[in-house]
């Protein structure tokens, strides 16, 4: 499946070459092969299945763009990428100073799903520097620090000659939790008095309604829209929506994609209910051997009763006990996380620009804002007020 843009590089006996395909051109053929090859070889992010990628991009299919490495005829291996307006925030703190638009082109599912070669890596890179006109950067946002594609791009020439990289912050722990054994050996696993610091907070709960406190989980069609109204209702109290614009919201568009995912069997939210009112939520979904946790919010009229904590060891406990997944993954770090965890790795995010006077200019601002926030946060952690102001921040925020 040559075309006249294809690329060819000799590897040994075998010749590659890259075919970019819109994903509303993808043929059935291709589909199938494409399928076939993520069931041979398997993968961890759903961005690598074709079913997933079609429902997170139906409305903008031509948004995205998959290359295919072939060796001879046979297809080893893919890369999705999808182009987007994503501005950069300018920021100190948590407070956005400006936002400078930007042509993003992702990729999708923190890695291209390729043999570790560096032939294949350097074709790929460069057919995308030539095919893709429309993007100010190549961007990078959960990509493994120890995985080949990480290190191909920070020590290739090619890399070198075609971009500018950035790397925005450095790497942090993505916090996973491996689920061996059951839950009670997983409780095992903690000292006595991190066991009894959980307990106490999960009582000081139900205490409030004795009997009447549960972790409801939802998957299935029926209970999409139930779910999403009370995570909604809870969201839209959040520091994390008022501030930062995050959060769930009810539209066509959200429930569409929940009926989705709940229809494959891949949705699994949970809810915290005391009586009949909803106190905090996750969205996550459940992929392959791992559960994925989303997005989450607590009501903030909640936050003296431990409502994140006792939700997580009830979203916990159901896992170890209903359709157990080898792993929970809870994604980019945060001390919330870390005390549920078993492992982590580290991984990073990685800008590659295109040289020019605007990105330039992009990455200048970014850095010097960064550089601000880190002495302002230094300045703040020397005399014992960080902490005090950003609670300070949050706390307005969720009641504005």
């Amino acid at each position: 499946m040559k075309t006249e843009s294809t690329l060819e590089m000799e590897q040994g006996t075998d010749t590659y070459h890259v075919d970019r395909v819109e994903m509303d051109k993808i043929s059935p053929d291709l589909l199938l092969q494409w399928s076939a090859l993520l069931k041979r070889n398997g993968s961890e992010s759903p961005m690598h299945d074709p079913q997933w990628l079609s429902e997170c991009f139906c409305d903008k299919p031509r948004d995205v763009s998959v290359y295919f490495l072939y060796r001879g005829e046979l297809l080893a291996g893919f890369a999705p990428f999808v182009t987007t307006q994503w501005p950069v925030k300018l920021q100190l703190g948590e407070i956005t100073l400006a936002r400078l638009p930007l042509n993003r082109l992702r990729l999708l599912g923190g890695s291209a799903h390729f043999p570790e070669d560096p032939a294949a890596y350097t074709m790929l890179f460069r057919e995308v520097a030539a095919r893709e006109g429309n993007f100010d950067a190549l961007y990078l946002d959960d990509a493994a620090v120890d995985s080949f594609l990480w290190r191909f791009l920070e020590s290739s020439p090619i890399i070198d000659g075609l971009f500018s990289r950035y790397q925005p912050e450095a790497p942090a722990p993505r916090v996973l939790l491996r689920l061996n054994g059951s839950f009670d050996d997983y409780m095992g696993t903690f000292s006595s008095k991190h066991r009894q610091t959980l307990r106490r907070k999960a009582r000081k709960f139900q205490d409030v309604a004795p009997g009447e406190t549960r972790c409801i989980r939802c998957t299935t069609p029926e209970e999409v829209d139930g779910f999403l109204e009370k995570a909604a209702a809870i969201s839209e109290k959040t520091y994390q929506q008022k501030l930062l614009g995050g959060g769930v919201r009810v539209d066509e568009k959200t429930r569409a994609h929940h009926s989705y995912l709940a229809r494959h069997g891949w949705m699994r939210s949970y809810l915290l209910v005391s009586k009949d009112t909803p106190c905090a939520f996750v969205t996550g979904y459940q992929y392959g051997s791992r559960y994925y946790l989303d997005d989450m919010g607590y009501d903030p009229a909640w936050r003296d009763y431990s409502v994140g904590t006792v939700l997580q060891l009830g979203i916990i406990e159901d896992l170890f006990g209903y359709d157990p997944p080898a792993i929970y993954d809870l994604g980019e770090y945060g001390p919330h996380k870390e005390e549920f965890a078993t492992d982590n790795y580290l991984q990073g995010k990685l800008f590659l620009f295109r040289r020019g006077v605007y990105t330039h200019f992009v990455r200048t601002g970014h850095k010097a804002c960064n550089a601000s926030t880190e002495a302002v946060s230094g300045l703040l952690e020397r005399f014992g007020w960080k902490a005090w102001l950003k609670k300070t921040i949050r706390m307005w925020s969720s009641r504005s």
